[in-house]
């Protein structure tokens, strides 16, 4: 009888509801097409998938240089984005189709702009809040080091959780925004977005009595 049940065990596990799936959305990587090596988007406009608000952003890629620096690298593939173009915060945004009263986990890498050499690094850190459905569900820091300039990147990992509404049809709306004014043109670096299910706490037990399953299974097979 457990034979027969065992190879359709990880078929439903798989299967359970927020079993940790990824929520699909456009340019997470947060990549440009252009051929140059910075692109401008200006606000209340579009541009790779994304649309921009409150100022000007820039798409960043990895090999632009000035004032003897050059940038280094992206965390993740080829571009990143400023969000302080020229004229200060910015902020990028996407409706997202989403699963009412399912939780979410999203998770991004977050830089500062430390401009060529470290030129604006002692305007302190460079901020962000991450925003859903309009409102503010996490607030970012990052602090500049010594050393920190264009060619030395520290990309750190952060991560805030929220609620599908399943607004407008089922589509939430997340938003990144800087919050950083000191400098108009070197906010925060953004890079690597991901939005992933949060298995809820009655799946959880689901699994655990799945692999408790296969751990009894696994035990008789042993003795034979």
């Amino acid at each position: 009888m457990i034979r027969k049940l065992i190879p359709g065990l990880g078929a439903l596990l798989v299967a359970l509801p927020g079993a940790g799936h990824a929520v699909a959305f456009s340019n997470p990587g947060l990549e440009s097409t252009s051929p140059a090596f910075i692109e401008t988007v200006p606000h209340d406009s579009g541009a790779n998938g994304w649309s921009v608000v409150y100022a000007n952003i820039e798409f960043v890629r990895t090999g632009y240089s000035g004032a003897g620096d050059v940038v280094q690298s992206a965390h993740e593939g080829d571009w990143f984005v400023d969000l302080n173009g020229t004229q200060g915060p910015g902020g990028l945004r996407q409706s997202l189709l989403t699963d009412p009263n399912q939780q979410y986990r999203i998770d991004f890498w977050m830089s500062g702009n430390p401009g060529p050499l470290g030129v604006t690094t002692s305007g302190g850190p460079k901020t962000l809040d991450v925003l859903w459905n309009g409102a503010v569900v996490g607030s970012f820091s990052y602090t500049h080091l010594p050393g920190d300039q264009w060619s030395n990147l520290r990309w750190e990992s952060h991560s805030v959780l929220v609620t599908g509404v399943g607004l407008s049809g089922g589509f939430d709306t997340l938003e990144i925004r800087s919050t950083s004014n000191f400098h108009a043109a070197a906010g925060p670096f953004v890079d690597a977005l991901s939005i992933t299910a949060v298995p809820e706490p009655g799946t959880w037990a689901m699994l655990a009595a799945g692999l408790g399953l296969l751990g009894v299974v696994g035990a008789r097979r042993g003795k034979r």
